[in-house]
């Protein structure tokens, strides 16, 4: 297996479909073969929350008794479901209550003091479905922002090649907060390639124009960086959330476009879709409904791209 290639997503501009992007694209290269890690750097952990109760529904996915008969869980009436689901938020929110107590999460990563980690998971990763682990964010990580972060800018590369992942995987998707710092830093610096996602609007634009502004002036030009001799490549932008129905937003991604004309722009959007958000925890959850067709051939399209960028 070649060196994993560390992709980070980020936008300076929160509420731009960051964290939906990131893990979905993982389960759709997972699908296709890769070994995925996903790393939640982002201390609002929304995707390991996603992604521990996507376990959790895969596990119970199979079938239920009532009334002494095996049935699937579409077929149970919709109090059932309703409140199946709750269990299921409960169990998982249980599963990283536990993941957290035993310090399995990515926080240890940025624990000033060694922390002695189990042997048997030397990476903190947990499977998700096969091919897709994560290494959980944790809440906590908010106090490393205003904590001594001396010595922590290499904490992430050093996790990754001292724990073998780098060797052991072939993508590392890192799901970066929306502000600079250390985490963020922290990660880019161990990234070679970075994703924007961005939704089509101005106040994204200028997300952007910060996060261009950041890389270069803490990357790209530190003395220390240029030492590694790596290089840190922007794949490009994504548009999310794009009102296809809408035509003032395709005047905006023309206008958004000529305002950046250094940068690459995937030629695939991701569509906004209004239930998503509140009724599937992963588009794959939505196969087998026409109506989000668009959405899973969105995902595909886009990992293509990805594949043919970082190839």
């Amino acid at each position: 297996m070649t060196r994993a290639k560390v992709i980070s997503f980020i936008n300076m501009k929160g509420g731009v479909a960051k964290t939906t992007l990131t893990i979905n694209v993982a389960e759709e290269l997972a699908k296709k073969g890769y070994k995925v890690m996903v790393m939640d750097m982002d201390p609002q952990f929304n995707a390991t929350q996603s992604l521990l109760l996507y376990r959790t529904k895969l596990n119970s996915r199979t079938t239920i008794e009532h009334s002494n008969e095996q049935i699937t869980l579409d077929e149970v009436v919709e109090d059932e479901v309703v409140e199946d689901e709750i269990v299921k938020e409960m169990t998982s929110a249980e599963e990283y209550n536990e993941l957290s107590t035993k310090k399995l999460t990515v926080l240890q990563i940025f624990e000033s003091s060694q922390v002695s980690q189990p042997h048997d998971n030397p990476t903190l990763a947990q499977e998700i479905i096969p091919g897709l682990d994560l290494i959980p964010g944790d809440l906590t990580l908010a106090k490393e922002i205003s904590g001594d972060t001396a010595n922590k800018v290499g904490a992430v590369i050093d996790h990754l090649t001292d724990t073998k992942i780098i060797e052991n995987y072939h993508f590392v998707l890192i799901d970066c907060p929306p502000t600079w710092s250390i985490l963020t830093h922290s990660s880019l610096f161990a990234s070679d390639y970075y994703i924007i996602p961005s939704k089509v609007d101005f106040y994204s634009s200028i997300g952007i124009q910060l996060l261009e502004e950041q890389i270069k002036n803490k990357i790209t030009n530190d003395s220390i960086y240029k030492m590694t001799q790596r290089k840190l490549t922007r794949l490009g932008v994504i548009f999310t959330l794009v009102h296809r129905t809408i035509k003032a937003e395709e005047t905006r991604m023309v206008n958004l476009k000529e305002k950046f004309p250094s940068i690459e722009f995937f030629t695939t959007n991701l569509p906004h879709m209004p239930s998503i958000p509140t009724k599937f925890v992963m588009y794959s959850d939505a196969r087998g409904d026409s109506k989000y067709d668009q959405l899973h051939n969105s995902i595909e399209k886009i990992v293509t791209e990805l594949e043919e960028k970082v190839r």
